[in-house]
């Protein structure tokens, strides 16, 4: 990529740990990464208007649940306008941040294709329009367009991918290694470039649930990381410094 922002070359691991994930984000322009993350995420513009030709256009209000976890549906969820926040609980009632969804993404797809319950929560970022596209409408539509068809199997597959990354980040045993993994997970979608580094517009709490740990020790492991140079936190935001800027 042009003109990109290089991330801490030094990640907080040791030398042997480091072989593992350093080459992953050495340099990243949020403003970039976040638009092509959404641009490969997303649909076709060519899918996205025969979708919107079957579905219903709705719109939600910040908290507003759109789905929640275990309820049966029979429709697909296009986002329009806005983000939806992805999420699961767990039996002792602790939120688990999945990831975001952005404006071009369509979710549900495996629920409806196999007849079977949503298996996360879905619930409204500010003000946010949703296209409800019924599962009748949608098989018929892609026995009708095999572009569409194939274009849902690529977003299956890039959500199969997201999945797995997810899984391979929370198997890390070190808490270190599971904060600053989920970090840069979030600077995929999240982010914008900054003049000191990348700024993930991430409260405390959401990474904590997303880095499957409580927030009172993400909150010391961010302090380290503030104190080695590598990060600077804001309100509901945290600054990931670029090499010259300690």
């Amino acid at each position: 990529m042009k003109d990109t922002m290089p991330l801490p070359t030094h990640r907080p691991f040791n030398s042997k740990q480091r072989t593992v994930r350093q080459p992953a984000y050495k340099a990243l322009d949020a403003d970039v990464f976040t638009k092509v993350w959404a641009e490969n995420a997303a649909l076709t513009a060519r899918s996205a208007k025969a979708l919107h030709s079957v579905g219903v256009l709705r719109q939600w209000v910040e908290g507003q649940v759109v789905l929640s976890r275990g309820q049966a549906t029979s429709t697909a969820l296009l986002l329009v306008k806005g983000r939806l926040r992805v999420s699961v609980t767990t039996p002792e009632g602790e939120e688990h941040l999945l990831r975001w969804m952005l404006p071009g993404e369509i979710s549900g797809l495996s629920s409806v294709f196999a007849e079977t319950t949503y298996p996360a929560d879905l619930v409204a970022v500010g003000t946010t329009q949703v296209l409800h596209i019924e599962r009748i409408r949608l098989i018929d539509l892609i026995n009708r367009d095999p572009a569409v068809a194939v274009d849902l199997l690529r977003i299956l597959g890039l959500r199969i991918n997201h999945l797995l990354d997810t899984l391979a980040d929370q198997s890390m045993h070190s808490l270190e290694q599971r904060v600053w993994a989920t970090l840069e997970r979030i600077a995929k979608f999240n982010s914008v470039t900054v003049p000191d580094g990348v700024m993930l517009r991430v409260s405390q709490s959401d990474l904590a649930q997303a880095a499957s740990a409580s927030r009172q020790r993400v909150n010391q492991q961010l302090r380290h990381f503030q104190e080695q140079g590598l990060i600077r936190l804001g309100y509901r935001s945290i600054v990931l410094l670029g090499p010259n800027n300690p």
